[in-house]
Formats: C-alpha cells, structure tokens, sequence
C-alpha cells in the first residue's frame, strides 16, 4: 500500500498502511468487546442502584500514594519538588470531595448562566476533579527505571509523527508553550494519536479521548529544581517516562473503543 503524508506542526507525518492499520485495530478490540459487555452486564449493579450508593458517599476520591516516587531518585527531578508537588495532589483530592459534598445540598433556586452557587460549584468541581486525575496519571507515568515504548506504542507514534523522537521533540515543544498541561492520548473519534494542550485542568479537554501520557508543565511542577528554566524540567521529565505505562495505557484503550461509534 502507498504510503500518505500529512503535516503536523513543522513535522511531515507518515501514515503507513492506515487504513489497514485502523481496521486490525478495529477487529481486535472487538474480539474483546463482547466478553467484556457481558462481563460488565453481569457485575455491574443498575442505574438506580448505583445512583443511590453514590448518594452516600461523602468521599469519592481516595487519595493514590505515589510516596514510593521518593525512593525511585529519579535523575533531574528532587525529592523536595515531588514532596511538594503530591502536597498540591492531595489537597486537589480533598477539594473535589469538599465540593461533591457541597453539591448534594446546592440550592437549584433562581439558577442562572451570571452566578449561582450551583454554578460555581459544578465549574470548580470539574477543575479540582481534574486537577486530580491528571496529577494521578502524571506521577504515575514518572519513574527512574530504564524502559521503552512496546511494540504498539511504537507503531502508533511513528504512524502519527514519523518516530518515536520526531514525538519527544514535539512532545517538548508541545510543554514550552502550554500554560498547564501536555496531554497525549488515543483519538476515539479519529482512531489515531493527538496531543493536546490545556491552559487549567478543566480547559479544552476533547471528549472520546483516553489519556496515555500526562505531562503538568505548570510552574509547581519544576520550580523548585529549576525556577524558570521549563526546558531543562522538560529535558528531566522525558529522561523519566515511564514508558511501560504509557504503552499499557495504549492497548487498554485500543481494548475499549467506545466512542468510535459517536457520529451514528
């Protein structure tokens, strides 16, 4: 099959057999897709059910404990700046939980798109519950072990920018000019690899989207080693990706393609 060029950035891209690339990814997730359904449909409690014990909940996050960071002694990135760094973390997990609570009891009188206390509530709610999440994903895609992307993650970042460090480059770049977050993750909408970048945690996050790869180029996250130098944080973030996660992250969402069907 004849090989396509498009342009992403400064970069040409080569798509390799796409099409055919797309639909072998296609037929094994849905090899899984039906075991999983029934799997999913027998163990999952209904709708009100669910709904009822969420009620009772007063906390839905749970704090992760990424204390073991501490003694990976990753090169580039301290003890001191990842000490401080999970002290933000945790005080995202116990905001989200704050305002969870609070909206349990939000009045739902004289709401309007100017100012309510609903609004505010359900606005900050989405920046905390993200603030969260992302800082999850990002410590977990740290580590000082040596590794590489699989065979999966490597066919999907040379499809998308050509190779693996046509990626870091544009992965780097992609860091120096967001005010918050890189985000890659797999299109599944589009069936293929995007970045994309976010000003706050809960600013232009695509719908039908799976995070793989989450890099917080806010100043918290590299002020302490570096003060104002990014690059040189970004040039120790990379030297620190975990790679095996990421990678597993990919085939976990090429397992689960919902989404893929959303223009029906």
């Amino acid at each position: 099959m004849s090989k396509t060029k498009e342009s992403i950035g400064n970069y040409d891209v080569i798509n390799k057999d796409f099409v055919t690339r797309r639909e072998v990814l296609m037929l094994g997730a849905a090899a899984v897709v039906g075991s999983t359904l029934k799997e999913n449909t027998m163990a999952s409690p209904n709708v009100a059910t669910t709904l009822t014990n969420l009620q009772g909940k007063v906390n839905s996050y749970i704090a992760k404990d990424f204390k073991y960071l501490l003694d990976e002694k990753m090169a580039g990135l301290s003890n001191s700046q990842i000490e401080q760094h999970l002290k933000l973390y945790h005080a995202y997990i116990a905001k989200a939980n704050d305002l969870q609570s609070k909206l349990k009891t939000v009045s739902l009188d004289g709401v309007n798109p100017t100012y309510a206390p609903m609004r505010e509530l359900l606005l900050e709610s989405s920046y905390a519950v993200n603030g969260a999440i992302y800082h999850e994903l990002y410590f977990n895609n740290l580590t000082s072990k040596e590794s590489k992307p699989n065979h999966e993650l490597t066919s999907a970042l040379e499809e998308r920018f050509g190779s693996t460090d046509k990626f870091i480059d544009y992965l780097k770049a992609s860091g120096k000019c967001m005010r918050g977050w890189v985000i890659v993750g797999f299109n599944m909408r589009a069936s293929h690899l995007d970045v994309f970048g976010l000003d706050t945690h809960n600013m232009w996050s695509p719908a039908n989207f799976v995070p793989i790869l989450a890099l917080d180029v806010y100043e918290h996250a590299y002020m302490i080693d570096y003060g104002i130098d990014r690059a040189k944080y970004l040039d120790a973030f990379v030297k620190n990706l975990n790679w095996d996660i990421v990678g597993k992250r990919l085939n976990l969402a090429l397992k689960n393609p919902t989404g893929l069907e959303s223009t029906m």
